[in-house]
């Protein structure tokens, strides 16, 4: 069992966050000790792995725990898909620098003569349509 405190310390999340999460039903204690104190086990951890990576990908506290409570959802598959989304992202990432890389080349004339496309490469058209 973790204190909130060591669970603050081991995510990087605030006991003040923590106490929110309980508040709310997101993220409950596995045990409240007599002198008030909130005690977390491994589930518990886990489930907060999963809303920080659901925070990161930029989805809201009632999305999360809708999410969490569905009786259909597995963990395993849900680290599938973060890790899938993540790799998504790197590889555009990537590719906005390399985009970088040679706009710099060509402004500099260290690259070849044909930038055109190229200024646009690491740009999703997916993404453009939505702007």
């Amino acid at each position: 069992m973790y204190t909130v405190k060591q669970v603050a310390e081991l995510s990087g999340v605030s006991v003040r966050t923590l106490h929110h999460y309980d508040a709310i039903g997101l993220l409950r204690p596995a045990h409240v000790g007599a002198n008030g104190y909130r005690y977390y086990d491994e589930a518990a951890l886990l489930r907060l792995q999963q809303i920080l990576f659901y925070r990161e990908l930029g989805l809201e506290l009632a999305q999360i725990k809708d999410l969490l409570d569905d009786p259909s959802f597995d963990v395993t598959a849900a680290l599938r898909g973060h890790r899938e989304t993540l790799a998504a992202r790197i590889d555009r990432m990537l590719n906005l620098i390399d985009t970088i890389d040679t706009t710099i080349a060509g402004l500099t004339g260290e690259g070849d003569d044909t930038m055109g496309k190229k200024l646009f490469k690491g740009f999703s058209e997916e993404k453009q349509k939505d702007y």
